[in-house]
């Protein structure tokens, strides 16, 4: 999809505020020393007495004292997420829009696992299409993986957790933004879908599995009745390139006209860099491994995250492109084409 007058006024991240060596959870016993070394990560965020939606909130509030111009009306709140936001049973999304930009505009959660964040974007974009401009989205995400539900190290191999949140103003017809979004693509295949839910039976009330969540054990579940690993990453690979090529013919942008990635924040154990480098001419530099390799993998905050680390950090500047791209559990797949109008004068909020 070729989007037109859809502009990133501002973005902005509120990441867990302890910054906890992987080789201390190694030391501690938490964290597996072969996956570790494996994996390449060294360190995660971690949140101390925050709850996810109050770090959506404190996300919001930079990012819209960040956005121009500020008086643009609000039509859509869009918030997504992975685990609990602090309450079951409880929209969170009218929490953030009630502590930030108010008003009456339509309050949505967005909940495709990792992809969320991504979606999230894509249905806002939309959703600007069908009002009067000016007008504008805020986009939120938010998680945090503490004990007892989700262990960071231990519920799933190959991306150990960090906590944080994530937050992006979309306008149209409110004139430029610091980037002009180009294009979007996304696709959902769910051949797989099983991957992430197991043999588990389901389950009457939050924890009825028993906790910590297990992600680990449903993945084995699926892989022990026949399904062919190699299929398995063969089909996300694929569709990971699938949507990311047809964001770039849409936007009329050629891979070398890429000036950084934004992937997962994923550990190098599941991100095969010498085959993307042989198969697609990328390489980790031009990716934000080295940032994220400090954060973990945020779930479906990781792309506006690292979209502001690369605002914040100066490493991208006006005329660049940026290629964001999400893959979410069941699956999901997107991918978004980015060209930046401005080198903002952001301090560091991601990280």
């Amino acid at each position: 999809m070729q989007w037109n007058d859809v502009y990133i006024s501002s973005s902005a991240a509120h990441l867990g505020s302890e910054i906890e060596d992987v080789r201390d959870a190694v030391a501690d016993g938490r964290y597996d020393a072969d996956e570790c070394a494996a994996d390449g990560y060294l360190h995660v965020r971690v949140a101390r007495d925050e709850s996810p939606a109050d770090m959506g909130v404190a996300a919001a509030r930079l990012a819209l004292r960040r956005a121009t111009p500020s008086d643009v009306p609000f039509a859509l709140v869009v918030h997504g997420g992975i685990g609990g936001q602090g309450l079951y049973y409880w929209p969170v999304a009218s929490y953030i829009q009630d502590r930030t930009v108010g008003g009456s505009a339509t309050a949505l959660e967005v909940r495709q696992a990792s992809n969320s964040g991504m979606a999230a974007l894509e249905v806002a974009a939309a959703y600007l299409l069908t009002k009067p401009a000016p007008v504008a989205a805020l986009i939120t995400t938010a998680d945090c993986y503490q004990l007892p539900h989700f262990d960071r190290y231990r519920s799933e191999k190959g991306q150990p957790r960090g906590d944080g949140a994530s937050a992006l103003v979309l306008t149209r017809g409110a004139g430029r933004g610091v980037a002009r979004l180009l294009s979007t693509a996304s696709i959902g295949d769910a051949r797989h879908e099983r991957l992430y839910r197991g043999d588990q039976p389901w389950e009457s009330h939050p924890g009825a599995n028993g906790w910590p969540v297990d992600l680990r054990g449903r993945s084995r579940d699926y892989l022990s009745g026949g399904a062919d690993i190699g299929d398995i990453v063969r089909t996300v690979a694929a569709n990971q390139q699938r949507v990311m090529n047809e964001a770039l013919k849409d936007s009329g942008t050629a891979l070398d006209q890429v000036a950084r990635f934004v992937f997962p924040n994923t550990g190098l154990t599941l991100v095969d860099w010498d085959a993307r480098r042989r198969d697609h001419g990328l390489d980790v530099a031009r990716s934000t491994w080295e940032w994220g390799r400090h954060v973990g993998h945020m779930g479906g905050g990781d792309q506006v995250a690292g979209l502001t680390h690369l605002l914040e950090s100066r490493a991208v500047g006006p005329g660049d492109r940026v290629v964001l791209t999400g893959i979410g559990a069941g699956f999901s797949f997107s991918a978004a084409v980015l060209e930046v109008l401005e080198q903002p004068e952001w301090s560091s909020s991601a990280g």
